[in-house]
């Protein structure tokens, strides 16, 4: 058998009592894709950046038969530069002693059309979508041809055409002798284009698969140790609007709410479907009361004019989901007591006095931590060391905490492993039973069809069709994402 292009063994690391990866040994052959996969915490991040050079293992050997490069699952840009100076940094064309800048955005514009991912190479990336992030992401690592791709959630926040596009250059990739490791938790991905599998779970590897002769169901039962449990049941559908929407305007240019109209009832999850940068992001910034906006949002009657601001909507009942976990709902620095009290603060009995009852703030942790299984289990724990999945339970937790009357949920499963997702999904499905409205925008339309009540479907802006659970149909959706 060849000799693999990246061969680990007996890698161990920990984190101060954190076991994250555990005598570990995986070998990645050239021409493969090659699936890693667990539940979140399950070390397979930290793997990624041992095998990549980023974090240094604490035992265990690596040997790569070339240049390896990885694509990070949190975003590693230069936000205030280019496009095109992020993509070539380091690696820039030359005329003479300064950098060639016609042949620098040449060079992303042939990249970017090569493997499918639009850019443009002028935008500063401040300014840009986190789609569009991703993309530039992979495209920064493509661009060095690597022997060894580690990919890290790579389709977190693509949208699925353009995740067929991506898997069609990867596979490209591989075919051409690059070895591929993607670290993924979607197992339809697993499912559909790799060769091999290997799970690990608790910092361990706990099952090896040849993705030919396994299923799903047999790779999601080994990654959480059983059964994946199912969705909460849904209780019958509440009929009294909650939120009201009428001709809402914000925005210019691509992306910019043309007059949307919709309502939400207490008691319904209504999905949003789309492919990103058609409008949600101005959609979600409107309810929220960050952007300024024409037109009219009402809660359970009541007005919320364009300049009430987002303390006063989160007081009012309204909780926001972030589409960004990291720099949108989290402080990294704080632990997760203090993120999970982080909006309420202002409200007894958390704020008793002038100050913060710090036993208040502990059960509230405590609470968000047992009901969403946050790993570690430590309250104390910082933000920014835990896992992207077990961030994500803190921000939907804190969310869905009380009794919300309004929860807006964008992207709420993103980067989260199989049966975090499912958990989320069930506290979203127990908030609508319990009453509280639903607004769920997500660019996976299987999330959406296994939660949403009704499903409006966005294109440029503005609603293009409406459906309800029972006429839901997945072709036509699509088509309408796509501008038919």
């Amino acid at each position: 058998m060849a000799e693999p292009a990246l061969r680990l063994r007996g890698i161990c690391k920990r984190f101060g009592a954190v076991n994250a990866v555990d005598g570990v040994d995986l070998d990645v052959f050239a021409g493969e894709i090659h699936a890693l996969v667990g539940e979140n915490g399950a070390g397979k991040s930290t793997l990624a950046a041992i095998a990549y050079g980023a974090v240094r293992p604490d035992a265990g050997t690596i040997e790569a038969g070339g240049t390896v490069g990885l694509v990070h699952q949190h975003f590693q840009l230069i936000e205030r530069l280019r496009v095109w100076e992020n993509i070539l940094l380091g690696r820039e064309p030359r005329a003479g002693l300064r950098i060639d800048r016609v042949r620098a955005r040449a060079i992303v514009r042939e990249l970017s059309e090569r493997h499918g991912l639009a850019v443009d190479p002028d935008a500063l990336v401040e300014t840009l979508p986190i789609g569009i992030k991703q993309r530039i992401e992979l495209l920064r690592e493509l661009v060095r041809e690597p022997a060894v791709l580690l990919l890290d959630e790579p389709t977190a926040a693509l949208a699925p055409s353009e995740i067929d596009a991506f898997f069609l250059n990867v596979k490209a990739l591989a075919a051409r002798g690059t070895a591929v490791l993607i670290v993924t938790h979607k197992l339809a991905e697993v499912m559909g284009y790799s060769a091999r599998v290997t799970v690990m779970r608790s910092g361990k590897l706990v099952a090896r698969f040849a993705t030919a002769d396994t299923s799903a169901d047999a790779i999601a039962r080994a990654m959480v140790g059983g059964e994946v449990p199912a969705l909460a049941a849904r209780a019958p559908t509440q009929l009294a609007p909650r939120l009201t929407v009428r001709d809402l305007r914000s925005g210019a240019g691509a992306g910019a709410l043309g007059g949307v109209t919709f309502d939400v009832a207490a008691g319904e999850i209504v999905g949003i479907a789309g492919i990103e940068g058609n409008g949600q992001t101005l959609l979600a910034d409107a309810i929220a009361g960050v952007v300024p906006y024409t037109g009219e949002i009402a809660l359970d009657g009541r007005p919320l004019p364009s300049g009430m601001g987002p303390a006063q909507r989160l007081e009012s009942g309204i909780r926001i989901i972030p589409q960004d976990r990291r720099h949108e709902a989290l402080v990294l620095d704080w632990n997760i007591v203090d993120n999970v009290a982080l909006g309420r603060q202002r409200d007894p009995p958390l704020r008793s006095g002038a100050v913060i009852d710090r036993a208040v703030a502990q059960r509230y942790a405590a609470d968000v931590i047992e009901r969403f299984d946050v790993r570690p289990p430590n309250p104390q724990a910082i933000a920014g060391a835990l896992s992207g999945g077990n961030q994500q339970k803190i921000v939907v937790g804190r969310a869905l905490a009380g009794t919300p009357r309004l929860v807006v949920a964008y992207q709420p499963t993103r980067g989260i492993d199989i049966g975090a997702a499912t958990l989320v999904g069930s506290r979203l499905i127990e908030a609508r039973n319990a009453g509280a409205a639903v607004l769920l925008i997500s660019f996976e339309l299987d999330e959406i069809f296994a939660l949403a009540d009704r499903v409006y479907v966005m294109y440029a802006g503005r609603f293009a069709a409406e459906f309800a659970r029972s006429a839901i149909d997945r072709g036509r959706i699509g088509a309408l994402m796509a501008g038919g």
